[in-house]
């Protein structure tokens, strides 16, 4: 018998059917090991050495240590990523057996019997670089957040620990508020003219002689300028046309993914990760971190030739990595519930980066004013309009974009203003963090989305965050956030964040070692974090300790 070992339950059921007589496939439900939750855990003067515990989890493992006894091979198709390789280490480290047994490592692009074939036909072995950079990842996370809730429970008495991803999100906040409260508005004034030549109605926005924006910067100023305007003569300078490329989209990430779902669907964060965790296990699309196998970009060309014709089909499509769907042919309006329109994001984007770029005809006249053609004021206005040309990707992913047109307008012709508008406008005040934009604010710290989401969660849970469209830090956010900067300002800033995520990257790729990676992250900040031993709740369940933790 040959023993599969995957994350959920779904997954488990997709592999029984796909596999058949002869293997056994058993969720593993999230890390079954873990560093302790009443003490550090990891030993400073033993090269960081971590001491993993079983918490709650003795059901799971017993069970899978039955199953990991009695198999010929082991096949890890946990997620492919670093926390995936990271599942499947943690289990196997717990069986005495496993030293006799073949272990293999499958990377499921997707839950599809086509999908399921193919990576069990081409397994490799787990890769210790990745689990090397995950144990990194926790040690890091452990001394961090030990050390930090430590100095926050003394100095502020609050007991609800943060992550080291919501520090950063605190801080992220905090730097928000602070730009807002600094914020002054300036007002400039704008100018404009409206023309209509052969029936066509078009405007043009007034420029320095330059073609620049026109600084405008008191009411004073602006009322020269209208004067100047309803007295002058107007004329066409120079008129043209061109075309203009857009390049198709890329198959959408998760991170964007979650940016459109908030914006155009009205979906909370959490509630999207849940959805596309729903719509991979059940086989409609692919691992948000697995890279589409060329069969799948074969039949969304196939599908492109078939459905628009060959002009449709792009000489070099614009791919890179993103979620697909597991097969094209699965159009989204086939898809019940509510993961249909997510589902749709995910099928119209990654068909789109099969299809050429869309073409825009842009038109545009050059026009100036004057107290006759031959005293031009020091000024000019620009009147642009653009027209569909070619659809190319927006054949599925079409824009709300208006068609304009601008009216053949020939060198010198005389034009008559209907409206001259001259208009006060105030600069925008920078916004609260909406959660989709924390998200990405924080993966662009170095975060994953996962991470990310959670981070938002548990700051939320603890009272530090309020609002529903939008986060803004409570009272006691503001105070922890304000801590946070004062004692351990380096260590909790996006910039940080974005070193630590270069240097797991490093340790993943091999050109790090992790015990060189955390001795200079201690020497760093060691001084500051002095973690101390927590007291245990009376009602805290105590973690089972199966076998001691094996070195890394």
């Amino acid at each position: 018998m040959k023993l599969v070992i995957v994350e959920t339950s779904a997954q488990a059921k997709r592999l029984s059917d796909a596999l058949g007589e002869g293997w056994r496939v058993e969720p593993c439900s999230d890390m079954v090991r873990d560093l302790p939750a009443d003490q550090l855990g990891i030993d400073l003067e033993a090269d960081f050495r971590p001491s993993f515990v079983v918490p709650g989890k003795g059901n799971l493992v017993r069970r899978l240590m039955k199953a990991l006894r009695e198999c010929e091979a082991v096949y890890a198709a946990t997620p492919p990523t670093r926390e995936g390789e990271a599942l499947a280490w943690h289990i196997l480290a717990l069986s005495p057996d496993v030293k006799d047994k073949l272990v293999y490592r499958v990377m499921l692009m997707a839950l599809t019997p086509d999908a399921i074939r193919a990576a069990f036909a081409a397994p490799r072995p787990l890769d210790m670089k990745l689990i090397e950079a995950h144990v990194a990842e926790r040690i890091l996370a452990r001394l961090v957040g030990w050390g930090i809730n430590a100095a926050a429970r003394q100095a502020l008495g609050f007991k609800t620990a943060l992550t080291l991803d919501g520090m950063v999100a605190l801080r992220l906040l905090s730097e928000r508020d602070a730009q807002i409260g600094a914020f002054t508005s300036e007002t400039r004034w704008r100018a404009a003219v409206s023309f209509v030549s052969d029936g066509i109605p078009f405007t043009a926005n007034v420029l320095n002689a330059k073609g620049a924006p026109l600084v405008i910067r008191t009411a004073e100023q602006a009322g020269q300028l209208e004067t100047l305007l309803k007295g002058g003569q107007f004329w066409v300078d120079k008129s043209g046309q061109m075309l203009k490329t857009q390049s198709a989209p890329t198959p959408i990430t998760l991170r964007r993914l979650i940016e459109i779902a908030a914006r155009d669907l009205a979906l909370a964060p959490e509630h999207t990760l849940a959805l596309i965790a729903t719509l991979y296990d059940a086989g409609w699309i692919s691992d948000p971190d697995a890279i589409a196998p060329p069969a799948l970009h074969e039949a969304a060309q196939a599908y492109i030739r078939r459905e628009f014709g060959t002009e449709y089909l792009a000489a070099e499509p614009n791919i890179t990595a993103g979620i697909a769907p597991a097969d094209v042919s699965r159009l989204p309006e086939a898809l019940p519930g509510d993961g249909a329109a997510v589902y749709a994001l995910i099928w119209k984007h990654f068909i789109a980066a099969h299809i050429p770029p869309a073409q825009d005809k842009l038109m545009g006249a050059r026009i100036l004013v004057g107290a006759a053609k031959d005293k031009p004021y020091p000024l000019e206005l620009r009147a642009t309009a653009a027209l569909l040309y070619f659809d190319g990707w927006k054949r599925v992913l079409p824009s709300d974009r208006p068609d304009a047109v601008l009216p053949v307008l020939p060198e010198g012709t005389a034009l008559q203003p209907t409206i001259i508008t001259v208009e006060a406008v105030t600069s925008d005040t920078p916004v609260p963090f909406s959660e989709a934009g924390l998200v990405g604010a924080l993966v662009d710290s170095g975060v994953s989305v996962s991470a990310a989401v959670a981070a938002l969660t548990g700051l939320r849970t603890a009272g530090y965050v309020d609002g529903e469209t939008s986060f803004s830090l409570t009272e006691t956010g503001r105070t922890v956030a304000a801590c946070l900067a004062e004692h351990f300002g380096e260590l909790t800033a996006p910039a940080f964040a974005r070193e630590w995520a270069a240097d797991l990257e490093g340790i993943a790729s091999g050109e790090r070692q992790r015990l060189e990676v955390l001795r200079a992250f201690w020497q760093r900040f060691g001084g500051i974090l002095r973690p101390a031993p927590a007291v245990r709740a009376a009602a805290e369940h105590k973690p089972i300790v199966l076998r001691p933790a094996e070195e890394v």
